[in-house]
């Protein structure tokens, strides 16, 4: 017995399921290669994080090898030129992070981002306890500024509506010109390992998101999917046979 497929395509059913195939499978590839990338990050993160503590002075040189290292900072904050970044959440909740200036004893300004605060807490009124008036030191990590992300709207001046966080134009906004900026870098602070309180700061162990793997299926599956619909409608059309012929 010899097996013969017959087969004739419908023309823009074959069409429309080449193009989406090809996009799903783009789709899926591009999530493998945000795997590789976010897997490279977590690894120079703990790298990073394991070297040894920096000092904050105003002749720090900062090189693109800072990022993710710890950092120690001490200096008054300006509460009054604070920034709180929207849309940030914490177990589910959502708020804005807090990223308040610091000045040092250098009289340089440098961006802390000091963590999670709830919507509620808002206003300033409703959390006196965050508003410290005496010098305090800062345990952190050197963050480079923030990048956008493809759906996320770009930062609102006038408005005041901020969804990344980018010295440069944190500075100009606030009217910070006159004083020597920290421009190549913020500080993302780190929180006591003994108690929680707020803001809520970084834990300091590695936290990406990483569900790329999941995405990479789950497109690679719909691809799979769409080819076997495909067959399947073509056979119930009759346009797809399989015939045994005797030899």
């Amino acid at each position: 017995m010899k097996s013969v497929i017959h087969f004739r395509p419908l023309l823009w059913p074959s069409i429309f399921t080449l193009f989406s195939f090809i996009i799903l499978i783009l789709l899926g590839s591009w999530q493998v290669k945000r795997l590789f990338w976010k897997n490279e990050v977590t690894t120079n993160y703990t790298k990073q994080f394991e070297k040894e503590i920096i000092y904050y002075n105003k002749n720090l040189k900062f090189s693109n090898d800072f990022e993710f290292r710890r950092i120690r900072i001490n200096g008054k904050f300006f509460h009054n030129k604070e920034t709180l970044i929207i849309g940030k959440t914490f177990e589910g909740n959502v708020g804005f992070h807090l990223v308040t200036p610091i000045l040092t004893n250098d009289n340089k300004i440098v961006l802390i981002n000091r963590g999670w605060i709830s919507e509620k807490l808002k206003l300033q009124k409703a959390r006196r306890f965050t508003l410290i008036k005496d010098e305090i030191f800062i345990d952190g990590i050197i963050r480079k500024p923030q990048k956008k992300g493809y759906f996320v709207p770009n930062n609102d001046h006038d408005g005041g509506f901020w969804f990344t966080i980018k010295p440069s134009e944190i500075k100009d906004a606030l009217g910070l010109e006159k004083y020597d900026f920290e421009k190549n870098f913020y500080v993302d602070s780190i929180r006591s390992k003994n108690k929680k309180t707020l803001p809520i700061g970084i834990s300091g162990n590695p936290n990406f998101r990483n569900q790329h793997l999941s995405y990479a299926i789950t497109w690679y599956s719909l691809a799979i999917t769409l080819i076997i619909i495909y067959f399947v409608f073509h056979f119930k059309e009759k346009r797809l046979s399989i015939k045994r012929n005797r030899l």
